[in-house]
């Protein structure tokens, strides 16, 4: 009785860390912000996967919750983008091949090595992506959200050099440069 009490008891701590992470107000903004960013890909029709603009979510377990949030948001918000049909889907880091190709990805909370790892694969492809932690441009990722007295947009300028992607130029008037 005890040990299912303690069992519960930890459970619940996980599981109110895992939500408390995010703001539910910023994972709604990055979900009506990110996907109108990849339309602004110069070669977005070379990026379709199955004639469709494929958004992936990479998450730890722990975040799983968080990911089907910002999913079932995101597929709110948009059924097309550009008169493509829009997709989400979700990927655990750890279950991440390299023939995992997706139109973007969006990184949720995640261990260092295992970012910098996929943004290089993301980077070698060009494809883009975005983060809830700015922190992660540092580990490639090139676009990521801050919170201070407003919400900034970030954009890391060499991730996006090294990607080969080329955006409309609209993107620059909205973003922070980095």
């Amino acid at each position: 009785m005890i040990f299912n009490k303690l069992l519960l008891i930890l459970y619940l701590s996980i599981f109110t860390f895992a939500n408390g992470v995010y703001n539910i107000n910023l994972l709604d903004f990055q979900a009506k912000v990110f996907p109108k960013i990849i339309i602004a890909d110069n070669n977005l029709e070379n990026k379709l996967i199955n004639n469709k603009i494929l958004l992936t979510i990479l998450y730890d377990d722990i975040d799983l919750n968080s990911a089907q949030i910002l999913k079932e948001m995101l597929e709110k918000n948009y059924i097309t983008l550009k008169d493509f049909t829009f997709e989400v889907n979700l990927i655990r880091y750890n279950d991440f091949i390299s023939s995992n190709i997706s139109t973007a990805y969006f990184f949720l909370l995640g261990k260092k090595d295992k970012i910098v790892q996929i943004t290089e694969l993301l980077s070698k492809n060009g494809r883009l992506s975005f983060t809830y932690d700015d922190s992660y441009l540092d580990f490639g990722v090139i676009f990521g959200l801050k919170i201070s007295s407003k919400v900034n947009i970030f954009l890391k300028l060499q991730n996006l050099k090294d990607s080969g992607i080329e955006l409309q130029n609209s993107i620059f008037n909205v973003v922070i440069l980095k």
